[in-house]
């Protein structure tokens, strides 16, 4: 990380050519800045560049938008610093880069000495932040283990980080795989190198050989350069294989050769290649129930599945929950520039007995909207977005038994639609589309009912 005091890099994917160098001619030597045309290019030079900031334009010519470059970036690297740039400003367009967490959401109509001006703000914060962040980290580590079953947790990552061997992390969905992951990696002998990630979600066959395998120019229609893939990327470091159970059938016995002997072949390349690299998968899918569907190859989960780390739920770790909320209530309110607010009594007790389905993801996702609407260190409760306990006691009734019928009854289905909503949110990681796909409505009805 650059201190405020030295250059520093920004990248600016952007394929009119004539944008980068204009602002380069404006900025002389006080950005170190480099180029990608394209949002694949792009998301390349992030790797091999370490930028602090990054400016996408919107509308790309070629291959993926600056959405879909957005969403890439940040599941490269949660705390990528993105500000999205475009001549086609809409609301819908911003509050969808928002969602996917934009620093910003700039128009490229004001002049460029206004946008300079603008960024040097923003890389002014982000220092400030990014230093304060990491001395909050030093005090409080993400990596929170007060519970017996996250000590013995610990104790696993200990005993399995100096080796190279492959490691199978377990556990159901938002627990903190990737975590284990990243900790097991900053334990190894490895560990000077960087952590690579290929989440195998949703990605068909051809796309996830691409991105783990890499390509040579022409190889496919849209391959107009060659690219490295992550597996030859993270050679003599780690390569980390988020959610494993959804790998394409047909690409899992390319992936056990490369698993078993470190070869592999870039797509369009009939030369063999051969990389060093430590492999941690992660999976919230029982393998070996999949194995026997057929869903997946029985040898290649032999072979992933010879050590074997399980991440407890949320729920069989309560002596978790108030450090985690201590920790996340700082780091949101640095993030979101607010004061921590503190948590009342009787929230805390229903966060305590809550079971979060949703594990640390949901309890993180909780937190960052009770600080986001916090005032003066004061929590606003109609944000609180648990759903309703099961079997309430009649308490939770009484102020609607004062109510006439029809009032009280409204008050209820508005507050179901609200759980409800927060729900389908959740499920969908606040991916607005998604929810109201699932719930057969528009997104405008969710942004009424959850504004109301």
């Amino acid at each position: 990380m650059n201190s405020i005091s030295e250059k520093h890099t920004l990248l600016i994917i952007d394929d009119q050519p004539q944008f980068a160098q204009d602002f380069i001619l404006l900025t002389g030597e006080e950005f170190n800045v480099v180029t990608a045309a394209t949002g694949e290019e792009g998301l390349r030079k992030f790797q091999e560049a370490a930028a602090d900031l990054i400016l996408v334009d919107l509308k790309l010519g070629r291959g993926i938008d600056g959405i879909e470059t957005l969403r890439r970036l940040k599941q490269a690297d949660p705390d990528a610093a993105v500000i999205i740039v475009t001549e086609h400003a809409s609301i819908e367009t911003a509050h969808q880069a928002g969602r996917l967490g934009a620093l910003d959401y700039c128009s490229k109509a004001p002049n460029l000495k206004e946008l300079r001006a603008h960024l040097k703000q923003h890389m002014q914060n982000l220092a400030w932040r990014r230093a304060y962040r990491d001395e909050l980290q030093r005090q409080y580590p993400k990596f929170i283990a007060e519970s017996p079953a996250m000590r013995k947790l610990i104790e696993d990552i200990d005993a399995v980080a100096a080796s190279d061997r492959l490691v199978l992390i377990t556990g159901e969905s938002g627990t903190g795989k990737e975590l284990v992951a990243r900790e097991i990696h900053r334990r190894s002998l490895r560990a000077e190198r960087p952590l690579f990630v290929v989440n195998c979600s949703n990605l068909a066959a051809p796309l996830f050989e691409s991105e783990f395998f890499g390509h040579e120019r022409g190889s496919f229609t849209s391959a107009d350069r060659q690219q490295r893939g992550k597996f030859e990327a993270a050679h003599l470091s780690t390569l980390f294989l988020d959610e494993v159970g959804d790998l394409p059938l047909e690409s899992q016995p390319k992936i056990l050769r490369a698993v078993e002997y470190g070869k592999f072949n870039r797509i369009g390349k009939t030369h063999e290649q051969h990389a060093d690299v430590r492999l941690i998968a992660a999976t919230n899918h029982d393998l070996d129930d999949e194995t026997k569907t057929g869903r997946f190859r029985q040898d290649l989960f032999y072979r992933i599945n010879r050590v074997n780390i399980h991440v407890p739920p949320l729920r069989q770790r309560r002596d978790d929950i108030p450090p985690l909320i201590k920790y996340y209530l700082e780091y949101f309110s640095l993030m979101l520039h607010r004061l921590p607010p503190e948590i009342p009594v009787d929230v805390m007790q229903d966060w305590l007995q809550y079971d979060w389905p949703g594990n640390v993801r949901e309890l993180t996702s909780a937190i960052e909207n009770l600080v986001l609407f916090s005032k003066a260190g004061k929590i606003d409760r109609s944000r609180l977005s648990l759903p309703l306990r099961k079997n309430a006691s009649p308490e939770f009734f009484l102020p609607l038994f004062d109510l006439p019928y029809e009032q009280a009854k409204e008050k209820l289905i508005e507050q179901f639609q609200r759980d409800y909503f927060h729900e389908k949110l959740r499920r969908h990681d606040g991916n607005y589309t998604r929810a109201a796909e699932e719930a057969d409505v528009n997104r405008a009805t969710i942004y009424r009912i959850l504004a109301s």
